[in-house]
């Protein structure tokens, strides 16, 4: 692929992240954050962490930390929550590049870079920002610059290194530190480089790590004691695998299985190839270049898999390493069947994608189904006569942007807008109401919160309701727990609805629109 057309797929792709950087942020976690990010500003106490002015102990500082320096910058907006984390995505796509040029050509390394950003993944993180996309390009710029101070022992990769290891930890936990060193140990490993730990300047690393985690483990044990130090270091990540942390599910130890091939999507063929590539090396005793991206995402992913809690953005951490393997394999040799099956796929999943998203929400949906197509159309053509080695890169890279547009311009729009919380939020803003005006009866959210400015009162029932009820109050609940109110003789002088359905969890029947009324539920204003 020319330079010209690569760079042209770059913008492509940021302007696709700029769309989705002012989509309303998502319930639970997005919208959490977001708000615990403007109250940590207005309190100006940056070591304590609070939620819903409640002692908080979960995550770590790091997202809330930027997120609340971008709100003081730029002012409290979806895109200003956004922002940090997007810069870091770009980040870690460098630092993919730059880890995979160490060992690899240039050619390879600027795959791997595609392969990672133009994935299902990177439009995902960058939309619904939790502390994963921080976490990833931290573990993936610590790995870089581990590997690069092993071959060239300079002073600023060593630090760099640690001020990333340090950042992982900041953005999730021990995980920032767990992932760097299953991928550089085994590359150390199974390279027999004993010599890195003779270096004595190797010391500096956890001695500069400890001090960038102090601030952090002040305010840990200021608020919390031992016990929330403790938890940081142990009980929020290993504390999955003993059963000790109170987050557990039912999910087999096969979920990430299922869920790693539609995380690489559309790379989802090449990224198993060069899994199995590195395996059969691994087995065969064949000699590789470095083995830090096999040995990072197959034991984290092991780890990972082996959590009594799971969800799919965890695995985010290791998609970086993924794609490198992926880029190896698109660059091994192999016959033209390969490529012409990657572009079957992904005519495919524009076949499948599309017209799922066009007919779930048609309003609006032709002028982005044209527009899509039309950039597809543009770039098959430009590029067909070259044949399938040199249009399938471009072309799967192409396609993502066409996902991305109909997805970020169009299909999350339209699906926000059932998110009552956040519409509800802002239009108490847009009227003006303060937390003396505005109350949830049974009905709150981490959204509510969020666009409504500050966190919203929870009512219990209508004896608690009648306390607070005074001109001009305004009540958000459901038609259930407004009949309680009419039944205490509270009629509301003016009452307006919405749907609401839980966009973070979407389901099959919320995409059909036969059935959609049936899953939606109802959520009221009340104007006293």
């Amino acid at each position: 692929m020319s330079h010209a057309l690569e760079r042209l797929l770059w913008i492509a792709l940021l302007l696709v992240v700029a769309v989705g950087s002012v989509l309303d942020v998502m319930e639970v976690d997005a919208a959490q954050y977001a708000s615990m990010s403007r109250d940590l500003l207005a309190s100006d106490n940056w070591l304590l962490l609070y939620h819903r002015g409640a002692d908080y102990l979960d995550k770590p500082p790091l997202l809330f930390w930027l997120s609340a320096l971008s709100f003081k910058l730029f002012g409290v907006a979806n895109w200003s929550y956004k922002l940090p984390s997007m810069l870091v995505a770009l980040l870690a796509v460098y630092a993919t590049y730059r880890f995979t040029l160490l060992h690899q050509a240039a050619h390879v390394a600027r795959t791997a870079a595609l392969l990672f950003g133009f994935s299902i993944s990177f439009l995902l993180m960058t939309n619904d920002v939790r502390t994963d996309t921080l976490l990833t390009a931290a573990v993936i710029t610590a790995i870089w610059l581990g590997a690069a101070w092993m071959e060239q022992r300079r002073w600023w990769q060593l630090l760099g290194c640690a001020v990333a290891i340090a950042a992982g930890m900041l953005a999730k936990g021990p995980m920032g530190l767990v992932a760097p060193a299953l991928a550089l140990g085994g590359h150390l490993l199974l390279k027999r480089r004993w010599d890195v730990l003779c270096d004595p300047r190797l010391l500096l690393l956890p001695l500069l790590v400890a001090v960038l985690l102090l601030p952090m483990c002040i305010g840990l044990y200021e608020q919390h004691g031992m016990h929330g130090v403790r938890f940081f270091f142990w009980e929020q990540s290993f504390g999955r695998i003993t059963g000790e942390n109170r987050w557990k599910d039912d999910s087999s130890i096969f979920y990430f299985s299922h869920e790693l091939p539609w995380l690489v999507l559309p790379w989802t063929l090449f990224v198993l190839l060069g899994v199995y590539h590195g395996l059969r090396d691994l087995v065969l005793r064949r000699p590789r270049a470095e083995w830090a991206s096999l040995s990072g995402a197959l034991l984290v992913f092991v780890g990972l898999s082996l959590s009594q809690f799971k969800l799919p953005h965890y695995l985010y951490v290791v998609l970086p390493l993924f794609a490198v393997l992926g880029a190896k394999a698109w660059h091994a040799p192999q016959g033209p069947g390969l490529k012409r099956v990657q572009l079957g796929l992904v005519l495919l999943l524009l076949l499948l994608a599309l017209p799922i998203t066009l007919w779930s929400f048609p309003e609006g949906g032709v002028v982005f189904a044209a527009l899509a197509i039309a950039i597809l159309i543009i770039v098959l053509l430009s590029l067909w006569r070259r044949g399938v080695e040199a249009t399938a890169l471009p072309a799967s890279c192409a396609a993502l942007v066409v996902l991305g547009v109909v997805l970020n311009g169009h299909f999350y729009p339209a699906l926000l807008r059932y998110q009552a919380n956040a519409q509800a939020g802002r239009w108490a803003a847009a009227q003006g109401l303060d937390r003396t005006q505005f109350f949830g009866l049974q009905q709150s959210g981490t959204a509510l919160d969020f666009y409504a400015g500050h966190a919203v009162h929870w009512l219990s029932n209508a004896e608690e309701a009648a306390r607070v009820i005074a001109p001009g109050v305004v009540i958000y609940t459901d038609p259930l727990h407004e009949q309680e109110l009419v039944a205490a003789g509270l009629v509301a002088r003016a009452r307006f609805t919405m749907p609401n359905y839980p966009v973070q969890i979407l389901g099959v029947e919320m995409l059909d629109p036969r059935v959609r009324p049936s899953v939606l539920e109802q959520r009221v204003l009340l104007r006293f």
